[in-house]
């Protein structure tokens, strides 16, 4: 700074950084704009969280969507003014999970308990596109405006589907309105090429009357009851370990030579093929086993790069290994999200999954942390706490209840008795009534009747409809 500098080019033609000078006596800026932006998400994730599940997860949905475009929009072009670039980004990033939690939650909310899985692991595919696209259009650009509004404009779109951003017809049942479930239902049968239901408001209203809610909860009703208290707090435990290994592996590798788009991406590339198995697995052998297998295998992993790291010989062998350890926490990362869903009542869906958003971004802040004990005691120590955190991941996930082939709960009184009769050493097996009720409608149906939607009533009540969205 007392001589004069110049900036390598090599890879970014225009930053904020470049442009305005943001070094020296500035430096500071680019990591205030880091924890600005993370602390915006943090309560961001607590009052959209908290909306979805009192105003509706659509609502929340359209208004993440202004905020992310506006937000960015207005950084872009304020960045010679930093008060109001600051400002600007942290606007942006209140919406920055709720954005797709919001849709993600209706899709399983629609959605038969089979289907659950398939849609998560859709998801997960969806967001790894995304980050291996992104890095690319980088590179392309090497210029933060245009990228920046290439990677924003195509979010509007979103708004120009109404057709298929729909609300949850099971909020709007356990909030009373079950004339605007109605629509919601007519309009899902309506894209599923069904002309009529076999059900109206009344029935509907007289099938799920014990399912309503009127009461609007907060995060502290996630604690109610020590059955829900217990799984809170292992869902944030579960989050934590990944969250807190994950960004770790991810800084480990940002200090890779050799192109940093291309290594961002192949980053990326690993969680498509944990995203397909995560899913199968979990389909198969249950959510809880898959979460607790995925942990044993990274903490097992973790062990044997403690003793082998410091070889320059087994450099090879060290990165392979490391990669595989990002494998699994993506598994464990996708087995999680979907527990999140599935053991949280509607009426607090999305206020749950806010929690383990928030506990994800909290110590995701350690990752740094833990790479410095690397860096600057011991090359082994970055392995050793992820191997550790891997194992009390693996207690959790063993202690979280089984959530394949279970009804979503939709009042908090369905939520505290979820998984009570479970037992602990067994894998999940399908309802032997919904296996032979299946066979039986196969074998009365039509080949070509329409399929129709269900919606969960209790146990031991008939269905007003029956299985099936497309």
């Amino acid at each position: 700074c007392a001589y004069g500098y110049d900036y390598d080019r090599t890879y970014y033609d225009r930053t904020p950084i470049t442009e305005y000078d943001w070094i020296c006596d500035k430096g500071f800026r680019e990591t205030n704009i880091f924890i600005y932006n993370r602390l915006g998400e943090l309560f961001g994730t607590v009052v959209f969280g908290h909306l979805g599940d009192t105003l509706g997860r659509r609502p929340v949905f359209y208004l993440s969507v202004v905020m992310i475009t506006a937000g960015r929009l207005v950084s872009m072009f304020t960045a010679a003014y930093y008060a109001v670039f600051c400002v600007a980004a942290v606007f942006g990033s209140l919406t920055a999970h709720s954005i797709f939690q919001a849709p993600l939650i209706i899709a399983m909310e629609i959605s038969k308990s089979e289907r659950r899985g398939h849609i998560s692991m859709m998801q997960c595919i969806g967001w790894t596109t995304g980050v291996c696209i992104l890095p690319m259009v980088f590179w392309a650009t090497k210029d933060w405006f245009w990228a920046l509004l290439i990677a924003t404009m195509p979010i509007v779109l979103f708004i120009h589907i109404p057709g298929y951003t729909i609300e949850s017809p099971r909020w709007l049942a356990t909030r009373g309105n079950y004339r605007e479930a109605m629509v919601q239902l007519r309009q899902i049968a309506n894209i599923n090429g069904i002309r009529e239901l076999p059900f109206d408001e009344r029935v509907l209203e007289k099938r799920l009357a014990n399912h309503r809610t009127d009461t609007v909860y907060g995060l502290a009703s996630l604690f109610n009851g020590w059955r829900m208290a217990k799984n809170t707090i292992l869902v944030i435990l579960c989050w934590t370990v990944c969250s807190v290994t994950y960004f770790t592996l991810v800084l480990l590798s940002s200090r890779m030579d050799g192109n940093p788009f291309l290594n961002f991406m192949y980053q990326g590339l690993i969680e498509v093929p944990a995203a397909f198995l995560g899913q199968r697995a979990s389909d198969r052998f249950g959510r809880r086993a898959t979460n607790a297998s995925a942990f044993c295998f990274a903490a097992a992993t973790c062990t044997v790069l403690v003793l082998i790291v410091r070889d320059p010989s087994s450099e090879t062998a060290a990165t392979i290994l490391a990669t595989f350890v990002k494998f699994c926490i993506s598994i464990t990362f996708f087995a999680v999200n979907l527990q999140s869903i599935e053991i949280y009542p509607t009426c607090l869906r999305q206020t749950g999954m806010a929690v383990g958003t928030i506990a994800a971004t909290i110590f995701g802040i350690v990752g740094p942390y833990v790479v410095h004990l690397g860096t600057e005691y011991d090359v082994r120590y970055p392995f050793l706490v992820m191997g550790l955190a891997s194992a009390v991941g693996i207690g959790a996930a063993l202690f979280l209840p089984e959530t394949l082939h279970q009804s979503l709960p939709n009042t908090i009184e369905e939520a505290q008795q979820f998984g009570k009769e479970q037992r602990f050493w067994s894998l999940p097996k399908e309802p032997k009534s919904r296996t032979a009720g299946a066979t039986e409608s196969r074998q009365q149906a039509d080949p070509k009747a329409e399929e129709s939607i269900r919606l969960t009533v209790p146990e031991g009540e008939a269905d007003p409809v029956s299985d099936g969205t497309k």
